[in-house]
C-alpha cells in the first residue's frame, strides 16, 4: 500500500480482466475511474500496480486501496465508511 493512498471508493469493482493482458491498476486512489492508473500519482509516492492474470473472467478489483491482496478485493473495504472517501487510507 503507498502512504500517499486515498480511498477511492468504499466498496470493490468488478471488471473483466483478458488472461496475458498486461495491466496498471491505480493503487493511489486518484485516477479519475478509479480502477485503471490515468497518471494522477504525479506527484506522489505511489506507482500502479502490474497485472496479469492467467484466466479471463470478471475480477473485483479493490477501490479503497488498502488490500492485502491488491489490486484484488479482500473484504477490507468494510472498514472505511463513505465520509472516508477522498481521504488517506488507513
Amino acid at each position: 500500500m503507498c502512504k500517499d493512498a486515498i480511498v477511492f471508493r468504499n466498496k470493490p469493482k468488478g471488471v473483466t480482466l483478458e488472461a496475458g493482458v498486461e495491466y496498471f491498476i491505480c493503487a493511489c486512489g486518484r485516477s479519475k475511474e478509479g480502477v485503471f492508473c490515468d497518471g494522477s500519482h504525479e506527484g506522489t509516492s505511489c506507482t500502479p500496480k502490474k497485472v496479469s492474470v492467467p484466466k479471463s473472467k470478471p475480477y473485483l478489483i479493490c477501490l479503497c486501496k488498502s488490500s492485502e491482496n491488491f489490486p484484488f478485493c479482500d473484504g477490507t473495504h468494510s472498514m472505511y465508511r463513505d465520509e472516508d472517501i477522498g481521504k488517506s487510507v488507513k
